[in-house]
């Protein structure tokens, strides 16, 4: 029996030792990872300065040593922080693909300046909605930017577009060390009301389905099929002013007549899966044309940009289309191919044009034009920039920039705006559009 006893626990460490050794190894899945990084990502990269080049590879090698030692979410928090160290919008870790992988509480947030205010919730938090967050767990929101900005690089109203990822991830808040607090967290806010409330908001693990959306999506009130009837907004979908409506169409205009203005909507640079850009710009000016308003309204607040080839010409020949104004609305949002088009627009007609709304969401020298790559083992997604982009000197003295941007370069002295609307959270629970009511303002007043 003793024999047999033996017996038994022989084979079974044999197969402990068989399955110890055929289990992949922690530490050496993060140094390939590190390994991938280093050649797909940081040497390619060309927006890292020599300082933070170098303080970056000192990261590094302190991430190898210590790679066996952290959590998932630790690991990938630390290579996000490399990568912002470019001081680069482009430079990218991604916060969205990373918060799948991590829990999140059932709340949605989004920023309006540098405040975040919850515009969507689920049933159990609907008291919630037009809230301000103002702290998790006992740490301010004072004490939170550092943590979430260190996640992103570019113009701190950038690095803020994507922070509510991690805002509302229990588990990336204490691998960052910001959030010590154990078990559901206590988050703070500021009610509509003036009145202060502290709830624990429960959280759905990693992995699970969840509507995928940025911050910006959340503006609109319109659920996508897998919310479900669980989630609530802070709006109602009738309410929202017609920039904010039809969350899936990419391409819009329409004729305001009480402005006697064409109004454009352009939510990205690139062509949609069911429209190409050239058949919208046909339409469009085939309306210009019928219609023949005095004045043209281009909307890019919620463009993230694309290809700034695409949409160059247009830019270009919109002036030659209307004899009035022309506003450019821009916001944080506004970004990389989006920046550009407003930069050839402004520079095609500059004594005509007015920018309304807040500062894009860039500077006007940057590096772009990259690839995404995603790691092998930690799955996390990071893009790297290779080339240069400076649209205040048209990229003289420069041998780095972007051939398109040579060829026909973009020179303005800025792209913040001349009126300042931005969205605040009291013009959204209103259904006012400050940017439109800017611009019925100046053409009343002109």
């Amino acid at each position: 029996m003793n024999r047999l006893i033996r017996g038994f626990l022989a084979n079974a460490l044999n197969c402990l030792s068989w399955f110890a050794l055929a289990a992949p190894n922690v530490a050496d899945q993060r140094r390939e990872d590190i390994a991938q990084f280093r050649t797909e990502h940081f040497a390619k990269d060309r927006a890292y300065s020599t300082a933070a080049r170098a303080e970056a590879e000192r990261r590094l090698i302190q991430l190898e040593r210590t790679a066996g030692e952290l959590k998932p979410a630790e690991f990938d928090l630390a290579l996000a922080r490399i990568v912002a160290l470019a001081d680069n919008g482009h430079t990218s870790s991604f916060g969205a693909p990373r918060s799948r992988r991590y829990d999140r509480v059932d709340i949605r947030l989004t920023p309006f300046g540098e405040d975040f205010y919850v515009l969507r919730a689920r049933e159990p938090y609907a008291d919630l909605l037009g809230a301000k967050l103002i702290a998790i767990a006992g740490v301010t929101m004072e004490k939170l930017r550092p943590a979430y900005r260190a996640l992103a690089g570019g113009v701190t109203r950038w690095r803020d577009r994507g922070a509510a990822y991690f805002l509302e991830s229990p588990e990336q808040l204490r691998a960052d060390g910001v959030v010590t607090e154990p078990g559901e967290l206590r988050y703070r806010f500021l009610l509509p009301d003036g009145a202060t409330v502290e709830r624990t908001l429960s959280a759905t693990s990693g992995g699970t389905e969840r509507a995928r959306g940025n911050a910006l999506r959340w503006m609109n009130p319109s659920f996508a099929e897998i919310e479900g009837k669980a989630w609530r907004s802070l709006l109602a979908e009738d309410k929202v002013p017609w920039s904010l409506k039809d969350p899936t169409r990419v391409f819009r205009w329409r004729v305001d007549a009480a402005l006697n203005a064409m109004v454009v909507d352009m939510r990205q640079s690139s062509n949609a899966k069911d429209e190409k850009l050239a058949d919208f710009f046909r339409a469009v000016e085939a309306a210009i044309e019928m219609q023949k308003p005095t004045h043209l309204v281009l909307d890019l607040r919620m463009n993230g940009g694309g290809d700034l080839t695409t949409t160059r010409d247009f830019a270009e020949r919109l002036p030659t289309l209307v004899p009035g104004r022309i506003f450019i609305l821009t916001s944080p949002w506004t970004f990389s191919a989006a920046i550009s088009t407003a930069g050839y627009l402004k520079q095609a007609a500059a004594a005509r044009t007015t920018i309304v709304g807040e500062p894009v969401g860039d500077r006007l020298n940057f590096f772009a034009e990259g690839k995404s790559v995603t790691l092998k083992n930690s799955r996390e997604a990071v893009l790297y920039a290779t080339e240069r982009h400076d649209y205040q000197s048209g990229c003289r003295g420069h041998d780095d920039c972007h051939a398109p941007v040579v060829r026909r370069p973009i020179s303005v002295a800025t792209l913040d705006p001349d009126i300042a609307a931005p969205w605040t959270i009291e013009a959204y629970r209103a259904g006012r559009d400050p940017a439109m009511d800017a611009v019925a303002a100046a053409l009343q007043h002109k």
